[in-house]
């Protein structure tokens, strides 16, 4: 009964993993981030709930970090490290959060990684941009 109710509201979506390996400073700052959220909205949060709530903002805040900050967020060597972790996200989120590597390397005019993406949404919660 409960299925004819909800109808179609629950089809499966299309989801991507990442598997990633981060330096424990990246961790850090990927667990802080998620502190900070789960502590906004009074639930233990997920690294995909981190990664939608950023990247699904009206604000798009991720789009507006100064090219001097994003410089810094954005420095690939610093970030891989041993810490293995694995993210699976809906492929609309995917899509927006290369959407933000395609803008972030634009102005930084270089390729951005996806470990360099999340460290930057873990920036923006973490930063309160």
């Amino acid at each position: 009964m409960k299925e004819e109710q909800t109808g179609d509201s629950h089809q499966p979506r299309s989801q991507t993993a990442h598997r990633l390996k981060m330096s424990p400073a990246a961790f850090r700052a990927l667990s802080l981030a998620l502190h900070n959220l789960s502590s906004r909205e009074l639930e233990l949060c997920s690294p995909r709930r981190l990664l939608t709530t950023v990247l699904s903002s009206s604000r798009r805040e991720i789009f507006h970090i100064p090219l001097s900050k994003l410089d810094g967020i954005c420095h690939h060597d610093a970030l891989v490290g041993e810490v293995a972790i694995n993210i699976r996200i809906d492929s609309r989120i995917n899509d927006r959060l290369r959407d933000f590597r395609d803008d972030a390397g634009r102005r930084l005019g270089r390729s951005v990684s996806v470990i360099e993406a999340i460290n930057a949404c873990a920036h923006v919660l973490n930063e309160g941009l």
